[in-house]
């Protein structure tokens, strides 16, 4: 996984004499990679997650240090190093307010280490988390799209405690915007390390990744509690955040085994799926109702079969007619054929319903009973997924 600021630094203080001087809180944060700063401007190739090192050697006194933590806040730092030595004497008490106060860890270390040690060290343990993250989550993906190939992937996950007889979930993620189809690489690397953080703090093992558009999350003995709040906790943290998507789960049952993964990932994009199609947060596949019969069938060709027999000609009525009627019926078998209801749904006349449920009838051939209204309703579902 992505290695935590405080994991990161571990054991600093016997090793390089390296301490924690505030914001303790902040030591969730993920590390993306070590970077030296000397000019009091920060630099914009910050993109956020990195730790700093300073020396002060460019800066004059010791009024620039709360600028300089204030700016590292503003850019999404992970941490602050300040070199203690001839150019940064001590660290102000106000300083160290500030970063207790907005939880960024500020850090001293002695002139006598030599920060490219320490760096070095850092920089080395970072790309060998992201490596073993990066081959775990490669891994899941290959055991998604090719379980027969079990055997390939197993010895990678029995070394990172996946073993084949745990019970795992998986969960698909989708941020959807109204004015654009993808997330940039910040708002991608933000939401994945927002997932991390939360996942981290449940103690449990779990693989994260992109895939398309949808951020897939593996689960390894997870409750249904846990997954809630995770996804709960996640979408409150993107509307905090001010994003401009809105963040849609899917989420499969619980099963053994590595094989299970490759059916749980298409279950999860199912209820996805569905959750987009009816603007809900989250939906459980167990929770799919008649859509689980539809995405059992894996025949598309029998599946355009009984929407075509069942709405076809309807549909083909409203496009060369300019009219309605599809929208109408589906609002009139959604609301149990009551013409009222439809009535104030689609802001027209009961006349108007009446008339244009008596035209569908004639148009389909078919009498509202009720096997035909659930054959039709039926086929609405699978216009849905298709």
């Amino acid at each position: 996984m992505a290695i935590t600021l405080g994991k990161l630094c571990a054991n600093v203080e016997s090793t390089y004499g390296m301490k924690l001087l505030a914001g303790a809180a902040g030591l969730e944060n993920f590390v993306r990679w070590v970077h030296m700063i000397e000019d009091r401007e920060v630099p914009s190739f910050l993109h956020g997650n990195e730790l700093v090192f300073t020396t002060g050697i460019a800066q004059e006194g010791s009024g620039w240090m709360l600028d300089f933590a204030s700016s590292m806040l503003v850019k999404k730092a992970s941490g602050l190093v300040l070199n203690i030595g001839p150019y940064i004497e001590s660290v102000p008490e106000n300083v160290i307010e500030y970063c207790e106060k907005h939880n960024l860890p500020l850090f001293s270390v002695p002139w006598s280490v030599r920060l490219i040690d320490i760096t070095y060290d850092f920089c080395h343990r970072i790309v060998a988390s992201e490596e073993i993250e990066m081959g775990l989550a490669a891994a899941m993906r290959n055991l998604i799209f090719m379980p027969q190939e079990e055997k390939v992937y197993k010895p990678t996950l029995e070394r990172r405690c996946f073993y084949p007889d745990s019970l795992y979930t998986v969960v698909a993620l989708e941020p959807v915007y109204q004015d654009k189809s993808v997330l940039s690489e910040d708002e991608s690397r933000n939401l994945k390390l927002q997932a991390q953080r939360l996942l981290n703090r449940t103690g449990r093992l779990f693989s994260l990744f992109f895939y398309d558009t949808k951020l897939i999350v593996i689960l390894q003995e997870f409750n249904e509690k846990q997954i809630d709040e995770f996804i709960d906790m996640l979408q409150r943290i993107c509307e905090h955040h001010g994003v401009q998507y809105k963040l849609h789960a899917g989420v499969s049952p619980a099963g053994k085994g590595y094989l299970f993964i490759s059916d749980a990932y298409h279950k999860a994009v199912m209820g996805l799926r569905i959750a987009k199609l009816h603007n809900r947060k989250s939906v459980r596949y167990q929770h799919m109702g008649l859509y689980k019969l539809i995405v059992s069938v894996n025949d598309n060709d029998i599946l355009n079969e009984l929407y075509s027999e069942s709405l076809g000609v309807l549909e083909e009525f409203d496009r060369k007619n300019g009219t309605d009627y599809m929208t109408t019926l589906r609002c009139y078998l959604e609301y149990n054929s009551s013409v009222q209801e439809v009535a104030r749904v689609t802001f027209v006349h009961r006349n108007t319903v009446n008339y244009k449920i008596k035209r569908i009838r004639e148009i389909l051939k078919c009498d509202f009973d009720y096997e035909n209204k659930l054959k039709l309703m039926l086929a609405f579902f699978i216009k849905d997924l298709l």
